[in-house]
């Protein structure tokens, strides 16, 4: 094939990832922040919310290695396909957040969403890593995407909710998920290769090198992460921010996001890899630090958010460039989805449901001060890898 079809080939498989990513995180531009203002607004408790916010997590403990464990052993052109009927699995279990259910049967709703939702960005991960050949580089391009998608969400919705109401939050989702069913029809094919002897399994594959301080680490830094993501616009919210302001706080951290997928090219490669991932998690024990003593203050705030840009972006893109290096080519989705359960599954599952606890019977500056305990351990954790 010429060099100008190659080229234009790769750019238009990764101007369909990135439409992907930037549609997926829309949709938690606008769940993430938004979500515990609705639950609230029905009347659940914190440590309430804590609980329905919780499957989120819960499915990505198993919802990501059967994701994994299909998407590496379907046919290749399948693998969109799957990203595909799980994002409308997602879009016609959100339609049941339309009823006003009690706690337990909303509980079952976010269960169901969650194990559709789950294994869809796993498998673009470990697509965008494929197209990318571990260029740290060209990955940033394609994810930052997301970044700009979320950013667009959270601040259009801080606009909407405060125009329109928060009772809006369920009808957006659905709009947002159609979005995502459609973007992932576009996302290119798996390439094929032979399976890779002995790593046949997930056990098989944590006795690989590093894998497990990995994904130790990787579980405390989602436990350090999970207040921020379950109860900061409820806590700012009491601290007298509108939804507009809690929208750009949130817009901030991304924002320093995007410009860091922007410029992470020459800084991989000068710290290193491995490096600039364990220092991640002493900078997220300083953002939880910054916002535990802040009493709501919007000067210790905004630094703290600005450091979102190494305790998500930094962090996040070493981790799905450790998992191409230190998994075989053959377990790449298995990898990715192994990196999310422990992550995201366990963790952000977990974290969630103490966050809850320890808000509503200690108080908020608690939670956010066990953010950075956590996180310091799991500086300790990842020196090992």
């Amino acid at each position: 094939m010429p060099q100008g079809l190659l080229a234009r080939d790769s750019i238009n498989t990764s101007g369909r990832l990135a439409a992907f990513f930037g549609g997926y995180f829309a949709y938690v531009g606008v769940f993430s922040p938004y979500l515990s203002l609705w639950l609230n607004g029905r009347g659940f408790s914190p440590a309430e919310i804590g609980v329905l916010v919780s499957p989120m997590q819960w499915a990505r403990v198993v919802g990501p290695p059967a994701w994994g464990w299909l998407a590496d052993h379907a046919p290749a052109p399948w693998v969109p396909r799957i990203v595909a009927l799980a994002a409308l699995g997602a879009f016609a279990s959100a339609g049941l957040l339309l009823w006003d259910w009690p706690f337990w049967q909303l509980f079952l709703v976010f269960c169901l969403m969650s194990l559709f939702l789950s294994g869809q960005v796993p498998i673009a991960e470990s697509l965008t890593m494929q197209v990318c050949r571990g260029d740290i580089g060209h990955y940033g391009r394609i994810r930052l995407w997301g970044s700009v998608g979320f950013v667009v969400a959270v601040l259009a919705g801080g606009l909407w909710f405060d125009w329109i109401g928060i009772e809006a939050l369920p009808s957006t989702l659905l709009l947002l998920l159609g979005g995502v069913a459609a973007s992932a029809l576009l996302l290119p094919a798996r390439e094929v290769h032979e399976p890779a002897e002995g790593l046949t399994s997930g056990g098989s594959l944590l006795q690989l090198a590093h894998v497990r301080p990995f994904l130790l680490a990787s579980f405390l830094m989602l436990v350090a992460h999970a207040p921020i993501y379950t109860l900061f616009s409820l806590w700012l919210e009491q601290q007298g921010y509108t939804r507009t302001e809690i929208g750009m706080l949130w817009t901030l951290g991304v924002l320093a996001e995007i410009l860091l997928f922007r410029v992470q090219q020459p800084i991989f490669a000068r710290i290193g890899l491995a490096r600039i991932w364990r220092w991640s998690f002493i900078i997220a024990a300083l953002r939880f630090l910054l916002v535990a003593a802040s009493g709501g203050s919007l000067w210790m705030l905004l630094p703290a958010q600005l450091l979102h840009a190494v305790t998500f972006g930094v962090h996040h893109t070493a981790s799905v460039a450790l998992v191409r290096e230190w998994f075989p080519p053959r377990a790449q989705a298995r990898g990715q989805a192994l990196y999310t359960m422990a992550s995201y599954g366990l963790g952000g599952s977990l974290g969630g449901i103490a966050a809850g606890a320890v808000y509503e019977w200690v108080g908020p500056e608690a939670t956010f001060a066990l953010s950075a305990m956590a996180a310091a351990i799991g500086f300790a954790v990842a020196r090992k890898a």
